[in-house]
């Protein structure tokens, strides 16, 4: 994608990758483990990542048909897509990731050039444009995949 920084793009097609890489060989009951009580889980951690693409699809789409558009925090205790998504074993959750990144990897993809330059406003950070909502994105998924590797190899 030109419109986007190389890093940007890169780890947009890729970084969600690790995610099996880490996972794909420990088990569910491991995974839905509370390591610290009433803190989530390496599963909790993932599907709350999974139902980021189609957030995340929404605000993009509305920066390109709307003017400025503000967007609501993301309450994760009243998405029911979240309670449906950390419901499912860890296998069935990677498909689904994978199936909704490649998903949201067209929808960028089929962005007009323009687009990457409109803006939106979010309520914690401001006026972004579509291109810093996109590496917004790609850094919140790092941030919790730094947070899954602690859990499963550290505990923390």
């Amino acid at each position: 994608m030109q419109h986007l920084p190389f890093s940007v793009d890169l780890r947009l097609r890729t970084q969600h990758l690790s995610i099996g890489e880490m996972t794909g060989g420990v088990a569910d009951d491991v995974l839905r483990q509370e390591v610290h009580p009433g803190k989530w889980s390496a599963i909790d951690n993932i599907a709350h990542l999974a139902v980021f693409h189609p957030i995340f699809q929404r605000r993009l789409q509305r920066v390109a048909d709307e003017e400025t558009p503000l967007f609501e925090p993301y309450v994760w205790q009243e998405d029911a897509l979240f309670a449906e998504y950390r419901k499912l074993s860890n296998r069935e959750l990677l498909v689904q990731y994978r199936h909704d990144r490649e998903a949201f990897v067209r929808f960028v993809e089929g962005l007009k050039a323009g687009d990457f330059r409109r803006q939106g406003r979010h309520q914690a950070y401001g006026t972004v444009s579509a291109a810093q909502l996109i590496e917004m994105f790609v850094l919140h998924e790092s941030h919790h995949l730094f947070t899954i590797f602690k859990l499963l190899n550290f505990g923390k």
